[in-house]
């Protein structure tokens, strides 16, 4: 084993400056920087100082960073907390000033409206708009006698004060009275005008003699003469003398054509009407389903509807044809049958519309 030259001295590695300086170990670098100056740091407390004379070489200073200390909190800037209370104090004045602004303001306001509620007190039950010309129209079948009769007025009555609802329940007593409109007219004016009931049918009743009027709303209304007066063309004539007199079911019919309304005719001896009351027949009630399913055109057609049963509802038509309807479901159903069987089968004097799936009609022979 050849000895080693005591002569030869491996060279010492160069110390590691940057460890000493916070334990960060100096980058390498392929080429050498260029020489600096030799700097000795300060050895922090704890470390190890370098020795004298030994240059730095390979390694940067480390800058030295100042940190800036971290933000007091509120309680250490040095507020005062005298000044702080202050503050809250100034802004609990600021609200309740603002809380005494409004509340005069709404004192006010409440004052005024009071000074308004009575003066409008005074105005009220004062006669400066007292209803003092009161004006009522009549219908056909409401006078203005009879109107005065059911209108009760409290004394002081103004335009102000009226209640409609209260002449509206008067004259409804009347069972020709629907409705009832009012108006004001100022400053003393109060217009007061009934609606009547719309007569859609009109009931004759044999055995009494009477012919029944049936408003729109399936009420009876009233009772009529059966004895009329009529012109020459058979228009009913409601003042002064006609050219003849119609009685019983002609007087009926007559009254129907005056109101535009369907005649009903074999109507049973139990039934009993009574004014302002509602409908309970069965057979009427399904006539009064016909009265409203058919179409306009076709009622110009129809004379009368016989009601003597749901079962056995029959109409007569102008032109002689009898047709039998039965209960008065598919209306427009058995319209539309009778109309195509009368406008494409000649001398057709009976029509079964009973089933309008199943229909028969007989026609008089033809020469």
């Amino acid at each position: 084993m050849p000895s080693k030259s005591v002569g030869s001295i491996r060279p010492a590695k160069r110390p590691v400056v940057g460890s000493q300086l916070g334990g960060r170990p100096a980058s390498k670098k392929t080429s050498r920087p260029a020489p600096r100056p030799s700097v000795t740091p300060k050895p922090s407390l704890g470390a190890r100082a370098p020795h004298a004379g030994r240059t730095l070489a390979g390694a940067k200073p480390r800058s030295l960073t100042s940190v800036p200390a971290a933000k007091a909190s509120s309680a250490k800037k040095g507020i005062n907390p005298l000044s702080s209370l202050g503050a809250m104090a100034g802004k609990a004045t600021d609200a309740a000033s603002a809380i005494k602004g409004k509340g005069k303001i709404a004192g006010g306001i409440l004052a005024a409206l009071a000074v308004l509620a009575i003066i409008a007190i005074v105005v009220i039950n004062s006669g400066l708009f007292a209803a003092t010309d009161i004006q009522i129209h009549g219908s056909e079948h409401v006078t203005k006698h009879d109107a005065m009769q059911l209108i009760s007025l409290p004394e002081n009555t103004s335009l102000f004060n009226v209640d409609p609802d209260q002449i509206t329940e008067g004259l409804k007593q009347n069972p020709w009275v629907s409705g009832v409109d009012v108006q004001r007219q100022f400053p003393h004016t109060l217009i007061i005008t009934p609606t009547e009931r719309k007569v859609i049918a009109i009931a004759y009743i044999s055995s009494d003699d009477l012919a029944w009027a049936i408003g729109d709303d399936d009420t009876w209304i009233a009772p009529l003469s059966t004895s009329v007066e009529v012109d020459d063309q058979g228009n009913v004539i409601t003042s002064g003398e006609g050219a003849n007199t119609l009685t019983g079911i002609d007087a009926a019919l007559a009254l129907a054509k005056h109101y535009g309304a369907v005649l009903l005719t074999d109507v049973s001896a139990d039934v009993a009407p009574v004014s302002g009351r509602a409908v309970n027949s069965k057979a009427v009630k399904a006539g009064l389903d016909y009265a409203r399913g058919f179409s306009s055109e076709f009622l110009d057609q129809v004379k009368d509807i016989s009601t003597p049963s749901v079962e056995a509802i029959s109409a007569n038509l102008d032109n002689g044809v009898e047709v039998s309807l039965g209960d008065s479901d598919d209306i427009a159903k058995k319209e539309r049958i009778v109309t195509k069987l009368l406008s494409q089968v000649e001398g057709v004097t009976y029509i079964n519309v009973r089933s309008p799936g199943n229909y028969t009609f007989r026609n008089a022979p033809t020469a």
